[in-house]
């Protein structure tokens, strides 16, 4: 159960946190939200989709790291295989929350710095400390700060993107089946739409970069044949060793052949 507070020296002064890659530090994932300011670096490594909230019924922009539930393709031996971490992947443990200030008499909510203490890339002997020996903010603290502030402003940015393809109708649904694994409620740009808008929808999204923001979407659906590559030689291998095991198995438990000793006359 996750316990969220805000960060501050008195209490945090001691605690560290594991940023290393591990399934068992909270990077089995399948789906982690992106923005549309990571679209560039993203469209090299990874494919981007759109996925509907079910409980608000928005849209917000994704990446797919596998194919089946809590199963990501990124992470191998501890390593995450892309020169490029998503913004949301590196923020864990740390996330905005909202603490209230007053200015002028006016109380106001201003988005502060939180840390999930129960997380558990959180404790008080491995990793990067978040205040430095006596006193101030630490190097990597410093760093979370301008991932969570990147989030902060990203939120709106992607909120403000989804509602100009839904305005085009640009999203349409994608279906994606490999092996027995079948994902369904991903969405992406409708390309036969996109070629039918005129020269003024077209100039009125590249004023607000948004053009720049699709064609980076569409790109990256050509890293989808290498993640499928990565899920199927991993199912093959796996398969490998099952059967490698059940041989094994089978001919512990076969008897040793006797052998039968015939005397001649």
């Amino acid at each position: 159960m996750s316990k969220v507070e805000l960060v501050n020296n008195k209490d945090h002064h001691k605690i560290k946190v594991m940023t290393h890659r591990s399934s068992q530090l909270g990077d089995e994932v399948s789906i982690t939200g992106v923005f549309p300011s990571e679209f560039v670096q993203l469209q090299n490594e990874y494919v981007v989709f759109f996925k509907k909230n079910a409980q608000t019924g928005l849209f917000h922009s994704v990446v797919l790291l596998g194919f089946a539930e809590g199963e990501n393709l990124y992470l191998e031996n501890d390593n995450w295989m892309a020169e490029y971490m998503p913004l949301s992947i590196l923020r864990a443990p740390f996330l905005i929350g909202f603490t209230e200030h007053i200015n002028n008499g006016v109380p106001e909510q201003v988005a502060a710095v939180h840390i999930d203490v129960a997380h558990p890339r959180v404790n008080y002997e491995h990793g990067e400390p978040l205040f430095l020996e006596h006193g101030g903010n630490s190097e990597y603290l410093t760093q979370i700060n301008s991932v969570l502030q990147a989030i902060h402003h990203g939120h709106a940015d992607d909120e403000a993107f989804m509602q100009s393809l839904l305005k085009y109708d640009l999203l349409e649904s994608a279906t994606l089946k490999v092996g027995s694994d079948t994902l369904t409620g991903l969405y992406t740009i409708n390309e036969d739409n996109l070629r039918q808008l005129d020269a003024s929808a077209l100039e009125a999204l590249h004023q607000v970069g948004y053009l720049q923001h699709i064609y980076m979407v569409m790109a990256s659906l050509g890293q989808l044949k290498s993640l499928v590559n990565v899920k199927l030689n991993q199912s093959k291998q796996q398969s490998e060793q099952q059967s490698e095991q059940q041989s094994e198995q089978q001919s512990e438990h076969q008897s040793p052949p006797q052998s039968e000793l015939k005397g001649t006359k």
